[in-house]
């Protein structure tokens, strides 16, 4: 039986939990070598349950719920044994700093925090046993592209989302030859009810050419009393990856799509969360400024003597670096940062190595690696120009370059533009022209699918990238 990806995602949890309190009922059998007594259970029980709380939400933003990215069991080992590792010690400072907890378990702790390990470590590797031995909806791609080809590619690589590529249909044949695949192409000839019967089809996945041609669409409704599911290759491309295929996308595909008026409300309700956090975390910001300050100057006394000839532009500064930014509706603003890298950094150009970079300095290259240097940005929240959550803005330059090379780029300016985004926590690197399509189909999906949920999501999961990344 196959479940939806938000069941699988629900079934992960309820077994991490059952693995949480097999693990709590082991400990206190080892620990006072009997099945614990209701006195015993009752200490520990509220105790643990803020703490099984706390390492869910640790699972969560580890990435550790996201089925579609799942890797190789060691891959798996390693991200469970670092998230259980950071779960211990907070689960430390639980108990020694909340004295209604009443109870500090060092040994039981110990033991409890190597149980979780060893279950919750076969408990997975059995989830993805049997999601990938399971049986799996047929598929079949009706109209072909290239990224039609790679995305099937792309879900018989991972069996674990419960899908198998059967066949693909080419529409014609005025190619001398098909593209090669690992999953069979075929051109439409034979008898569509015939295929679907013969592959045991459950799902018919339509490319965007197949919905404007009222022959095929005819062709496909006849089926559907055979059982099989018919969706759009978008949507269903959207689902499984967080991204817009922007390379099927269209003009009709934003006005069907992009509805603002209903973001009204989330939009408004936004900028109000965007005000009272900017003000929350604003003020302790302010009053480690001047410190930062000291250690930047200090760090970098020859820039503040050679200050005149080493800037670059205006926006340099010994302390704060501002450079212009396309925010919301193509609108120009100074982004603000703290300085992280040497005076008139644009000026020198022999950085080679990243350790031997000389524009870089030990204080700056910490602040990138904690996103400390991002800090001042709270300042562009206030007044406006950016949001928390959004988009990351890019340079008018590379904009206008970007909006010539790629359709539809200019979509990303519908909203402002955040400090941390959806691209930023499913990309290793989004700062390149190279990265520029793939950023934007995040970007996209974002824009459409923007909810105080994903919010919440983006801004839980950019705590494990500050964790986890060294910054750009």
């Amino acid at each position: 039986m196959l479940f939806s990806r938000s069941a699988q995602k629900f079934i992960l949890l309820l077994g991490d939990a059952f693995t949480f309190y097999a693990a709590l009922i082991g400990t206190l059998w080892v620990r006072y070598l009997e099945f614990p007594t209701t006195n015993t259970w009752e200490v520990h029980n509220i105790p643990f349950l803020f703490v099984h709380i706390l390492w869910i939400v640790l699972l969560y933003i580890a990435g550790l719920y996201d089925i579609e990215h799942f890797a190789s069991r060691a891959v798996l080992r390693q991200k469970i044994f670092r998230t259980l590792a950071t779960a211990g010690l907070l689960a430390i400072l639980l108990f020694y700093f909340i004295p209604s907890f009443v109870i500090t378990p060092k040994t039981n702790l110990i033991i409890d925090v190597s149980l979780v390990l060893l279950l919750l470590w076969g408990w997975r590797t059995l989830f993805m046993l049997i999601m990938t031995r399971s049986s799996k909806i047929n598929i079949l791609f009706f109209g072909l592209s290239e990224e039609i080809i790679t995305f099937a590619e792309y879900l018989k690589e991972r069996p674990h989302l419960g899908y198998r590529p059967a066949l693909l249909i080419a529409l014609d044949n005025k190619n001398e030859q098909l593209p090669s695949s690992s999953v069979p192409i075929i051109v439409l000839e034979n008898d569509l009810e015939a295929l679907i019967r013969k592959h045991q089809i459950q799902l018919i996945v339509l490319s965007g050419a197949v919905r404007g041609d009222k022959n095929h669409i005819k062709t496909l409704y006849k089926m559907l009393p055979l059982g099989a599911t018919v969706v759009n290759f978008t949507k269903f491309y959207e689902d499984i990856t967080g991204k817009v295929p922007v390379s099927l996308t269209s003009e009709q595909w934003f006005l069907e799509n992009f509805s603002e008026l209903e973001k009204r409300g989330f939009e408004v309700l936004k900028r109000g969360l965007d005000i009272f956090f900017a003000l929350l975390f604003g003020i302790p910001a302010l009053l480690i400024t001047p410190f930062i300050a000291l250690i930047i100057i200090f760090s970098t006394p020859s820039d503040l003597l050679l200050y005149k000839i080493r800037r670059s532009r205006p926006g340099d500064g010994l302390v704060f670096f501002r450079q212009k930014r396309v925010g919301k509706n193509g609108r120009i603003f100074y982004f603000v940062k703290f300085r992280s890298q040497r005076l008139g950094a644009e000026n020198i150009t022999e950085a080679k190595e990243i350790i031997n970079d000389p524009r870089q300095y030990f204080f700056g290259q910490l602040m990138r690696k904690t996103y400390l240097d991002e800090l001042p940005q709270i300042w562009n929240v206030l007044k406006g120009e950016m949001s928390f959550v959004g988009p990351r803005p890019e340079r008018p330059e590379f904009v206008a370059e970007l909006d010539k090379k790629i359709p539809f780029y200019e979509m990303r300016l519908v909203v402002r533009p955040g400090i941390t985004g959806w691209a930023q926590i499913n990309m290793k690197d989004d700062a390149s022209v190279e990265d520029a399509p793939e950023k934007l189909q995040h970007d996209l999906f974002y824009i459409k699918r923007r909810s105080l949920s994903l919010e919440l999501s983006i801004l839980l999961r950019t705590l494990a990238v500050i964790m986890s990344r060294s910054g750009k």
